[in-house]
């Protein structure tokens, strides 16, 4: 009797669980969609609608809302539905110490454990945009960029420290769409470069401060930008 009251609850696993890969994999689908500029800022995300293009009940979209959510990149409302999170200009200031300190312990982390293949995959994306440079194509600089800075991360083998990454990944791409849009991006490759070539040397401060300089010096260039600005326009309905 026993036996069966602990076997029986088992019967019930591979629903939820189902649900649940199902839940990450439009979270996933949703983040995409964001970071690749399909859903912009202020944009809002109909339930019904998400659920009737990927082909799934309200109810796994709804979850994997309330985990965007959570991660910052919409937001949420009474009788406004939900929208992709918009970032003021106040809040792309302050994004850049903060991207600052976590890249560059992750940078640090991954100089004593980077492979040869990640290596390799840090220098594609620095060909790539050098490419998008020559084509003058922003989206794919931008896209190459927050792979670069992705590889490393991952290179760093801290989970934590990649989970505070992806919180902020809307932020990010908000902050170099704004900063690469503002400067020519004929120099986004080489400013990669002294990354790259602290992590072939092995060398964690090197790797360190190069990474904080990277982040740093555009952060400037957005303040200064801002500050010669006009106060930002309210968001519209």
């Amino acid at each position: 009797m026993s036996q069966r009251q602990i076997t029986r609850p088992d019967r019930s696993l591979p629903r939820p669980i189902v649900r649940r890969v199902l839940r990450e994999e439009i979270k996933e689908y949703l983040i995409d969609a964001i970071l690749r500029g399909q859903l912009r800022p202020g944009d809002r995300i109909i339930e019904t609608r998400i659920a009737q293009d990927l082909g799934v009940s309200q109810t796994p979209v709804r979850e994997a809302l309330r985990d965007l959510e959570l991660l910052g990149f919409v937001t949420s409302e009474p009788f406004r539905g939900t929208r992709v999170r918009a970032f003021t200009h106040e809040e792309l200031v302050q994004i850049y110490p903060i991207r600052a300190a976590i890249e560059g312990v992750a940078a640090r982390a991954a100089a004593t454990r980077i492979t040869t293949e990640q290596l390799l995959a840090l220098e594609e994306q620095i060909d790539r945009m050098r490419e998008a440079s020559e084509l003058g194509d922003e989206a794919t600089a931008i896209e190459a960029d927050i792979a670069f800075h992705r590889i490393i991360v991952e290179a760093s083998g801290n989970r934590l420290l990649e989970q505070f990454w992806t919180s902020l990944s809307l932020a990010t791409t908000t902050f170099l769409t704004f900063s690469i849009h503002r400067r020519a991006i004929e120099g986004l490759a080489a400013r990669h470069e002294p990354i790259l070539e602290a992590l072939r040397a092995r060398d964690p401060d090197r790797a360190e401060a190069a990474m904080r300089r990277h982040i740093e010096e555009p952060g400037r260039w957005v303040y200064e930008a801002l500050s010669r600005e006009d106060p930002e326009p309210q968001q519209s309905s």
